[in-house]
């Protein structure tokens, strides 16, 4: 699919061509991380799952910096794109993957260094540090390779390539439950190995991803790297908002593990982790949905055809909905089955508190779908300020107070039910946001 059928394509057609591959592909990507709980829970135990829900927020800060620059490049290709400068859209491109390479080098040499005193640190439990540790090295190790595999991918879509983007998604995420399977549910081996399979698939899924712009089979090219520092800080600043939601979600993951280790002890953190395994098959679906469609956003916004931005909203709007509420019917009918798929049968305990915590958490749904649809189109359309706003009530501010208050009157209970506590104030805010930022000023162009 050529780039420029972004604005020429009829809508439901386009969101269908974009949307598809882009689920599936998330599909398959939230399939393997399920994979890596599967065989972890019922093979290694509940406290290595708890060590992966530890550690990995640690790990997705690494991931964040490269991500922001991925995120903002992209809307500024997508708008270069829109005003048919293709030339401009490929320095950018250039810039921005060599940007992200060199940050991850820098961000493994001081992870190697650093991250077995912070994981110490900050977990107590010495037997839960140390897994934790053995799973965050494997990816400290291989983040200049795997960092940029988001990026890429995303840079594929925009060139319009949204099933060879899913076929090579859904070949990662195959190849690292097969090498699950064989490391750990054959081998028997340790919580690394898990680690492992992740990084040599998306390995493997980097450089397959990276060949169609060296052979010059897309529109962007890789050109001599031209630093433009306004340029930069313009990537910068679009990006900021999805640097803000990776970052505060980490560093509140971090918070609500200090709470859950507090209130609910190994316990509580593997319950959780199991609710964020389950969480980790839906979120992402609708994250990769909406920045399939988030290029058509910054496209039609850089050729100025806004009727054509509002319609791709609103179906959006109404796809992402569809998701949440079979999401939440499926969560409220099959909870003992959802929970025992990552549980040991003599893990009672942990069974018993994940699904009570799976239970409360699942209304969040209801409203998580329209908050991530908002904050993608007012970063697809250079609004990042205005999305930072809503990540950080949605995010931080939120969640942080309603963990402060309900953890006291119900316990590690009140962590379950927070992110729907918090859902539902913060959607007020996006109905906000939107009305004064996104459909005041197309009503009005």
């Amino acid at each position: 699919m050529n780039q420029e059928q972004f604005g020429t394509m009829e809508p439901k057609k386009l969101f269908l061509k974009l949307a598809i591959p882009s689920l599936i592909s998330m599909l398959f990507s939230s399939l393997y991380m399920m994979a890596d709980g599967i065989f972890v829970g019922k093979i290694i135990g509940s406290k290595a799952l708890a060590a992966i829900n530890l550690v990995f927020p640690i790990i997705m800060i690494l991931f964040a910096v490269g991500d922001m620059v991925a995120s903002g490049a992209s809307v500024k290709i997508g708008i270069k794109l829109g005003e048919k400068n293709e030339k401009e859209a490929s320095e950018i491109f250039s810039v921005a993957l060599l940007f992200i390479f060199i940050l991850n080098i820098i961000f493994a040499i001081i992870g190697l260094i650093f991250t077995k005193d912070i994981i110490f640190i900050l977990i107590k439990d010495k037997e839960l540090a140390n897994l934790a540790y053995k799973f965050a090295y494997v990816f400290i190790l291989f983040l200049p390779i795997i960092a940029p595999f988001f990026a890429i991918d995303n840079y594929l879509r925009i060139c319009g390539k949204a099933n060879m983007s899913m076929w090579i998604n859904i070949g990662v995420s195959v190849l690292n439950i097969i090498l699950d399977a064989i490391f750990i549910g054959y081998l028997k081996l340790g919580i690394e190995y898990a680690a492992l399979a992740s990084s040599l698939s998306m390995s493997i899924g980097t450089l397959i991803l990276i060949y169609p712009f060296i052979t010059k089979k897309v529109v962007l090219r890789f050109t001599k790297p031209k630093i433009n520092i306004k340029e930069m800080l313009g990537i910068i600043y679009n990006g900021s908002s999805q640097f803000f939601s990776n970052v505060s979600g980490s560093v509140m993951s971090i918070i609500m593990n200090s709470f859950l280790l507090h209130y609910g002890g190994a316990v509580g953190v593997a319950a959780y982790s199991i609710v964020m395994y389950i969480e980790s098959l839906i979120v992402p679906m609708l994250f990769g949905m909406i920045d399939a469609v988030q290029p058509v956003f910054s496209y039609n916004y850089g050729a100025k055809n806004n009727k054509r931005i509002m319609t791709f909203f609103k179906i959006t709007c109404t796809v992402a909905l569809s998701i949440s509420i079979v999401t939440m019917i499926i969560i409220f009918v099959f909870p003992d089955f959802l929970v025992r798929m990552f549980s040991s049968e003599s893990d009672i305990a942990v069974i018993d508190m994940a699904k009570k915590a799976l239970l409360l958490y699942a209304p969040s749904y209801l409203f998580t779908w329209f908050i991530m649809t908002v904050s993608g189109v007012l970063t697809g359309l250079e609004k990042a300020t205005e999305s930072i706003v809503l990540m950080s009530a949605e995010s931080i501010i939120l969640p942080l107070f309603s963990t402060l208050v309900l953890t006291q009157l119900i316990g590690v209970y009140g962590i379950f039910i927070t992110p729907t506590i918090s859902g539902a104030v913060s959607i007020v805010v996006s109905i906000i946001l939107w009305r004064k930022c996104i459909k005041s000023e197309i009503e009005n162009s």
